[in-house]
């Protein structure tokens, strides 16, 4: 699918989506929200799967148990339960939850997906590969891996794919050495219809100004940033330093770490970060991402950081 023909549909499907699930199981957060996000706004929210890691088989926690029966989520599901619990048709799915990577599984997603009238918006890639390592034999290895990952992107309709830098000691950092692999990366994409994305995530990417600094020495369109909420200076300085990302920003992970025993966010105010970023001229999409002691309820959750991003984003 691509992008005008999604707008198309897609904005039917915004229109006919409820914000809130049929089955609802706190009367107070219905009555207390309102019922309905503007088909333009809600254009510009999805969620990662990330978020329901618990819900997979690959990626819930082995000492929590087995999946409950009635409540596994693959890639192939979770566009449908994604799209009725929360009314979202943008969904970010991560390389872990893969139950294969043949080509023709990501098809089935993408159909899975389109079936919905949802699209998988970027794949998540986190691995073994080391896209700064000294070592050009490794590295090569590296950039081919995430290649391959881009064409899984483009299998299953996403327009962009994240990679990680990997890490190395401080004085091993050489940004031309991880620029270089991701040139040749966004020269690959170029290909193929499918952006790198270099987020501050780990590794040598921790640092918001080495993620900068690669986006500059890449110089290239098919290059570009992911902003990441969670992985970002103490609260002082976090809007200042995520700031730095603004002109080079592709997408944007609306994470939010800790919860407490009553479902809240405990560790920053989102609205300052949504504000900021809309002021910046970002127009893109805020993927919704949980990451550190879970909700307890993660679609009431998720519900409630649509009702954040919808009251301080333009359509």
């Amino acid at each position: 699918m691509n992008r005008r023909s999604f707008l198309r549909y897609g904005g039917q499907a915004a229109a006919l989506a409820p914000f809130w699930a049929p089955a609802v199981t706190e009367p107070s957060r219905l009555e207390a929200a309102p019922q309905t996000v503007p088909p333009g706004v809600l254009r510009r929210i999805g969620i990662t799967t990330v978020c329901f890691r618990d819900r997979f088989a690959s990626t819930r926690d082995k000492q929590t148990g087995p999946v409950p029966a009635g409540e596994e989520l693959t890639l192939l599901t979770a566009p449908k339960f994604i799209a009725g619990a929360l009314g979202l048709h943008n969904v970010e799915i991560w390389s872990a939850q893969f139950a294969d990577q043949s080509l023709e599984y990501c098809k089935q997603i993408k159909a899975a997906a389109e079936a919905v009238q949802s699209r998988i918006i970027n794949i998540q890639v986190d691995g073994s590969e080391n896209l700064s390592d000294p070592d050009a034999a490794k590295r090569s290895a590296s950039i081919d891996t995430i290649k391959r990952w881009m064409d899984r992107a483009a299998a299953v309709g996403a327009p962009t794919c994240r990679a990680n830098t990997g890490g190395g000691t401080p004085e091993a950092w050489d940004v031309n050495r991880t620029a270089d692999s991701f040139r040749q990366l966004a020269a690959y994409g170029k290909k193929i219809g499918v952006k790198i994305l270099v987020e501050n995530h780990i590794g040598y990417s921790a640092d918001i100004d080495k993620v900068v600094a690669i986006i500059k020495a890449v110089n290239d369109p098919y290059c570009r940033a992911i902003c990441d909420w969670g992985n970002s200076p103490s609260n002082e300085g976090r809007v200042a330093a995520l700031g730095k990302l603004f002109p080079y920003l592709e997408l944007v992970s609306a994470k939010e770490l800790d919860f407490d025993e009553n479902n809240k966010h405990v560790n920053y105010d989102v609205v300052p970060i949504i504000k900021a970023t809309e002021a910046s001229g970002y127009k893109g999409i805020y993927s919704i991402e949980f990451y550190g002691k879970p909700p307890k309820d993660t679609v009431a959750a998720a519900r409630d950081m649509i009702k954040a991003l919808s009251a301080n984003i333009t359509a």
